[in-house]
């Protein structure tokens, strides 16, 4: 009776840790997941903003010194 007890214990401590090392995998993935996307959005648009930039240097020799300054232009 003691020995299956003992598995008993061991089978279901056991199948605790599998659970819980999958359900926090499945979390810190999804979390990294909403941080790439959110980075490549905040990328997207400042590369917009640099081009709307450069487009205004054409006109603004100010803008374009700046531009120039930062390695942008």
């Amino acid at each position: 009776n003691f020995l299956w007890m003992l598995v008993a214990i061991f089978t279901t401590l056991t199948g605790v840790v599998i659970g819980f090392a999958y359900w926090d995998r499945r979390t810190i993935i999804r979390k990294a997941r909403d941080e790439a996307v959110e980075t490549i959005e905040k990328q997207g648009k400042l590369v917009d903003v640099i081009r709307a930039l450069r487009k205004l240097a054409e006109e603004d020799k100010k803008v374009a010194n700046i531009l120039k300054t930062f390695g942008l232009l």
